[in-house]
């Protein structure tokens, strides 16, 4: 899930590309820049080199870990991490509790994928029944995918010993919403429409401005379309800094995951060496311990969750966050630059396209697979933005009910029966949720409600936009915090 407003400048290149890591120039660069461990444990760097170097080394480490590229890390923390460190600042750590920093930022990691799930329902289910079908699934697909993303964070916040929320009121979307982060446009709920398949795709929209033009294969082809402040003065490892940062720097989901991930590595480096009184020197040192003291009980496993089209992972160590981050970013933006979830190669193995070029086929009305785009290629690469011009996936933009923009149930309050089925589908979807955050305390078998609730709510949203609101709108679901 990853976003940029569709028609925004060009989104900045990688400040560090991964594929040009090389030991020298490894060491060519931390000697032009303030290393790791100067950012984490010197309090007199100013804040610009602390922005600089945070920068450098965020896309550094998610770069290495995220792409499984453990030796080259290994390589990376041992020029890092090489010099004494002042005693000074050995005491400032025990001031940093890491536990509502990540609280804050993986909450909102939720908030995210939360924000996600009600418009994608509510564009899925104003399509009227037996039109639309390919568009439908696809919606659908994406939808199912947010809820085992939102999951899955649960899962790293229980792995931290952080307990998640998912059903209060202060945990709920407001629509229409920004998302958290640096972006200029709206979410809200929408029927479906060019209009909110726009801005799918301007949520789902990948970080990097290009992607491996897809080959032409006819067995290729025939496979897609069948499977469709509490810390001393001069230390930034602080909530309001890291936000800080985080709002001027992140402008997609998938930069957004890239930072809560160097977050986490960071305060379990802190963890590691408030324990060993040394600095870790490679992966298997940093990846079990340190803040990772969650009961593994709270996980929800593979087995547990059902309809998805991708893989839930559980969370007890630094490797089980790779994996989940690799998953969720993975399913919205691709992986390798590619428009796949995974590489193409494996694509006889259920591999998708990801949900930013979902999308985009829906809106553009074609698919990818047989198209030829050496027209928009250079090098074997496109821009993101390139349409799909394969076969076609025919639309009727006509079929779906007039549902208002955002409603809210305030405004169903003279009409006692709507008002009455509007509240019925809240109290639904808060079934839901209800469900979801018994699951992640601890009680798995919680999760198969879900799929029952899941029928009641297109059943009740149904009803509800079929209902006239005005002379030109009807009515629709709201997803409010129910009122009683």
């Amino acid at each position: 899930m990853r976003q940029k407003l569709i028609n925004k400048t060009e989104p900045q290149q990688p400040i560090v590309e991964t594929n040009s890591f090389a030991k020298g120039a490894a060491v060519a660069v931390a000697e032009d820049s303030t290393s790791l461990q100067s950012i984490i444990f010197d309090s007199s760097i100013s804040k610009e080199e602390w922005i600089k170097s945070l920068k450098y080394h965020s896309q550094m480490v998610t770069n290495l870990l995220l792409n499984n590229e453990t030796e080259k890390f290994n390589q990376y923390l041992s020029l890092q991490f090489n010099g004494k460190i002042d005693s000074s600042a050995k005491s400032k750590l025990e001031n940093i509790n890491y536990i509502p920093i990540l609280q804050d930022f993986l909450q909102t990691a939720i908030l995210i994928e939360h924000s996600t799930i009600p418009p994608y329902l509510t564009a899925l289910y104003s399509i009227k029944d037996g039109t639309n079908l390919l568009a439908s699934q696809i919606i659908r697909s994406v939808a199912v995918e947010e809820m085992l993303h939102m999951i899955m964070v649960c899962n790293v916040m229980n792995a931290v010993n952080i307990q998640p929320s998912v059903n209060q009121k202060q945990n709920y979307p407001m629509y229409p919403m920004k998302l958290p982060m640096n972006v200029d446009f709206f979410v809200g709920l929408e029927k479906f429409s060019t209009n909110s398949i726009a801005t799918f795709i301007a949520i789902e929209s990948p970080s990097n401005p290009m992607v491996k033009a897809p080959e032409f294969h006819l067995e290729l082809e025939n496979a897609v379309m069948q499977t469709r402040k509490m810390i001393q003065e001069n230390n930034f490892w602080n909530l309001d800094d890291m936000k800080d940062f985080m709002m001027k720097n992140v402008h997609t989901i998938g930069e957004y995951y890239d930072l809560v991930f160097f977050y986490i590595v960071i305060f379990q480096i802190i963890e590691y060496y408030k324990v060993n009184s040394t600095l870790p020197q490679t992966f298997e040192e940093l990846n079990k311990g340190g803040i990772f003291t969650g009961d593994p009980a709270k996980q929800i496993r593979p087995e547990q969750y059902y309809g998805s089209g991708g893989k839930l992972h559980f969370v007890e160590a630094l490797s089980g966050v790779i994996e989940v981050f690799q998953e969720i970013k993975g399913q919205g933006e691709g992986v390798d630059d590619s428009v796949f979830t995974v590489d193409a190669s494996q694509f006889e193995e259920g591999a998708e396209l990801a949900h930013y070029f979902r999308f985009k086929e829906v809106f553009h009305e074609h698919f990818y697979a047989g198209g030829d785009y050496t027209p928009f290629a250079e090098d074997g690469m496109m821009p993101v933005t390139t349409p799909p011009v394969g076969k076609e996936l025919p639309v009727d933009w006509n079929a779906a009910y007039p549902m208002k923009t955002n409603p809210k149930i305030e405004e169903y309050k003279s009409n006692p029966q709507l008002y009455a089925q509007g509240q019925a589908f809240n109290a639904t979807y808060k079934k839901l949720l209800d469900a979801i955050q018994a699951a992640v305390e601890g009680h798995s078998e919680e999760l198969e409600k879900s799929i029952m609730y899941m029928y009641a709510l297109k059943e009740q949203a149904v009803e509800l936009m079929k209902q006239p609101l005005t002379a030109q709108e009807n009515a629709g679901p709201t997803f409010e915090f129910p009122l009683n």
